[in-house]
């Protein structure tokens, strides 16, 4: 699927990692941290017990975010830390002992992000893919106790209703859908450049951005994926585009709202992307 090249195309990215800490951070040595709101919640979730996150809020751009020594001093503090993996939060997990950390997704050098594959095991924003909560979710469960039932039959339902979901076209401001659309039948038309440059965390080119707008004007495009929590001025000039030419945006935080918890944003998104799809016309290259 198109989608897939998300992997391949960031093979060639040298990234920085992305991370971001609350700088409220308490001394209280934890038995069960996340590194991010998402995961934390999926852990309370899962042990019925509130779970605390370094990296939270939407107000900052967490790919320009560093740690403070207080944060780290709480990750090494915790028992068990559940951590996504991959080059997204290895500030925060590298400082753990490996053997009290739970990954989504295996852990990298501090700049690796999206690379080489086209496995799940290398797609960064790996929380949104269904099938990766619920492994995190029983290891919790192992680890710390408690049950992923919940978390499970959410999930399950979310993969049901993704799964239902005709062939639709969507383009992203950056990839943070990847997870989500990955095995479905939702086909990403983000152009090459654009994607590429959006991996490497750089600002696109002009010609990048009009080959980006040309697809929102193009009329092929069922939905737009924005993230506002990493914005330059070529978003904000697609996102006009996209409301200019009545394409439905989709926004996709790295962490859900202040006060909403990650499985009901995750399950809002999914909702929104089924109703914007079942307005859809078939595209020719539907397969």
């Amino acid at each position: 699927m198109r989608h897939l090249k998300i992997a391949a195309i960031a093979a060639a990215a040298s990234l920085t990692a992305c991370s971001a800490t609350d700088q409220g951070a308490s001394d209280e040595q934890p038995d069960l941290l996340a590194t991010t709101s998402v995961w934390a919640d999926v852990a309370s979730a899962v042990t019925g017990d509130n779970v605390d996150a370094i990296i939270t809020g939407t107000e900052i751009d967490p790919h320009h975010f560093e740690p403070t020594a207080q944060d780290l001093a709480k990750v090494k503090a915790a028992k068990t830390l559940v951590a996504n993996g991959g080059g997204y939060d290895h500030s925060l997990y590298s400082v753990a002992e490996q053997d009290k950390v739970i990954f989504a997704i295996p852990p990298t050098d501090e700049h690796e992000h999206e690379h080489g594959t086209e496995s799940l095991d290398d797609v960064e924003h790996i929380w949104y893919n269904p099938g990766k909560v619920k492994e995190v979710a029983d290891q919790v469960a192992q680890h710390a106790g408690g049950s992923s039932d919940t978390v499970d039959a959410r999930m399950d339902a979310i993969e049901q209703k993704l799964a239902q979901i005709g062939h639709v076209h969507l383009a992203m401001t950056e990839p943070i859908a990847a997870g989500l659309i990955y095995g479905t039948e939702i086909h990403d038309i983000t152009p090459d450049g654009y994607l590429h440059a959006t991996l490497n965390e750089s600002e696109p080119s002009a010609q990048d951005v009009a080959e980006m707008v040309n697809v929102i004007e193009s009329g092929a495009l069922d939905f737009l994926v924005y993230n506002p929590q990493s914005t330059n001025n070529a978003t904000d000039r697609l996102v006009s585009a996209a409301k200019e030419h009545n394409v439905p945006i989709v926004e996709m935080s790295e962490n859900p709202p202040a006060g909403t918890d990650f499985l009901d944003y995750m399950e809002s998104i999914v909702d929104q992307i089924a109703q914007i799809a079942s307005h859809a016309q078939p595209h020719a290259d539907a397969h």
